[in-house]
């Protein structure tokens, strides 16, 4: 498949654990509301990455903003994390991830040098990470709006 092939581990788990800059201190927000944040920003990086690799999909990716599917997905997964580790744990993460995101562009998306500054919280493996996202539905919201942009077809016609 495009997807597995053209994308390093590093920039799929970027995505994945995902990942934008609030405008309030992160203390004011709650870990949904600072994932989501998060998450729309690296989503966007990850769309001017894959533009970058594939100009057909110029158009075609769908938007970074989360719709419920995306936020209920997400809340499950929180909610796994803080139970495989701790509040403060995840804390952490998305303190790593606000900072990695500071300074992240398409191209150290695409390289793979981000991803590695962004450890899952303490207790929580990547293969219980994956479980987890598997499990709470996120990989199936993601490839949903993959489908619905167009963005899917893109890549299977390259």
């Amino acid at each position: 498949m495009f997807f597995s092939r053209s994308f390093s581990r590093p920039l799929v788990a970027a995505v994945g654990a995902a990942a934008c800059l609030a405008p309030l201190p992160a203390a004011a927000q709650s870990h949904l509301e600072r994932m989501e944040v998060l998450s729309e920003q690296a989503s966007a990086l990850m769309n001017e990455a894959m533009i970058a690799q594939v100009p057909a999909l110029e158009g075609n990716m769908p938007v970074p903003a989360w719709d419920e599917p995306m936020r209920a997905a997400y809340a499950c997964v929180l909610a796994g994390y803080i139970d495989a580790s701790s509040e403060a744990a995840v804390d952490g993460m998305l303190d790593d991830m606000e900072a990695m995101l500071e300074t992240a562009t398409a191209e150290t998306l695409m390289s793979g040098e981000t991803g590695e500054s962004v450890q899952l919280p303490d207790g929580m493996s990547e293969e219980q990470a994956q479980g987890l996202m598997q499990s709470c539905g996120v990989m199936e919201v993601i490839m949903a709006r993959m489908a619905a942009s167009g963005a899917m077809q893109v890549m299977m016609d390259q």
